[in-house]
């Protein structure tokens, strides 16, 4: 063979170069060709190229949403301790100055004859009045309950429509505070 090479002139060996030369061009565009036609082949691996690319999404926006799920859930208990704890100090608060309330009045009533026991009455009737029109109903509901209970008990009655009526001063005087 290199008998034949060497025997060629530099026209046939130039031939012979552009010829192989095209046939490698031949090739790749015969193999560029295969890979267009081949449809099938093209459309599988786009697919699996959209397939990665929707579960690295889905990925991320749920750890995005599993993270902010979270937060939420953290904020929302800091939330609701605070609210527990200025719901029990409004409760205490609440609670000391009902039985202030309560056993200043019913010292009142004790050294007071019955003319005054009325002129307090009358004032802690206009009073609950003035509570009741400020007062949301939830509120007015449970009270009402509670007269419902103490009717039998009129004297005990009494006293506790005072206390009652502190506990909703209070309530009132604590939401009227800024915070």
């Amino acid at each position: 063979m290199s008998d034949a090479a060497d025997s060629r002139t530099p026209a046939e060996q130039a031939l012979t170069e552009e010829i192989e030369h095209t046939r490698e061009q031949l090739g790749e565009t015969v193999e560029a060709l295969a890979a267009k036609a081949d449809v099938k082949g093209r459309a599988q691996r786009r697919a699996a190229e959209v397939k990665d690319d929707l579960l690295g999404k889905a990925r991320a926006a749920k750890d995005k949403v599993t993270e902010q799920a979270g937060e939420l859930a953290e904020e929302a208990a800091a939330k609701t301790a605070r609210a527990k704890d200025a719901a029990q100090a409004t409760v205490t608060r609440a609670k000391d100055t009902a039985q202030a309330g309560t056993a200043q009045a019913m010292d009142t009533t004790q050294a007071t004859s019955a003319p005054v026991r009325d002129q307090v009455t009358s004032g802690a009737a206009r009073a609950a009045r003035a509570v009741r029109d400020v007062t949301p109903a939830p509120v007015q509901r449970s009270a009402g309950q509670a007269v419902v209970l103490v009717r039998g008990h009129r004297g005990k009655a009494a006293a506790a429509t005072i206390a009652a009526a502190a506990l909703i001063l209070a309530w009132v005087a604590v939401r009227r505070r800024p915070h």
